[in-house]
């Protein structure tokens, strides 16, 4: 599981705001997510969260503009300050979900790049 987080990640990650919310010994806590990836996020370490790494449990995500959706994911990184999780199983329509925002992350960062080599051109040579 080290290759989540490893910099030879098969999938893009793109930086997102929003919330994960997730419940420990029956209390439910929440946190900022980093950044997300159609295999994972990484997220702020909400304040009393004390699971081990390799445990599993389930994940609510609210984005704005998004309908909110639901994952069971597996913690695959703890460090003091943020937490990484694994998508393990999500129901047909939160793929859905998730699929079409990974989507339009692409789309976004596409076009985002095709506009900084427009600008990143050099002008051309008028004709003599």
């Amino acid at each position: 599981m080290a290759e989540f987080f490893d910099d030879r990640r098969q999938e893009p990650r793109f930086d997102t705001v929003g919330e994960g919310e997730v419940e420990i010994n029956g209390q439910r806590v929440r946190g900022s997510l980093i950044d997300l990836s159609i295999n994972g996020l990484k997220m702020q370490k909400p304040i009393g969260f004390g699971a081990p790494d390799g445990s599993r449990f389930k994940m609510n995500l609210v984005l704005p503009e998004q309908a909110p959706f639901a994952a069971e994911v597996m913690l695959v990184r703890t460090n003091p300050d943020t937490i990484g999780v694994e998508f393990m199983d999500m129901p047909p329509r939160d793929f859905a979900c998730l699929t079409q925002l990974i989507e339009r992350f692409q789309t976004l960062r596409a076009h985002a790049m095709m506009q900084v080599a427009d600008t990143e051109a050099p002008a051309a040579e008028p004709s003599p």
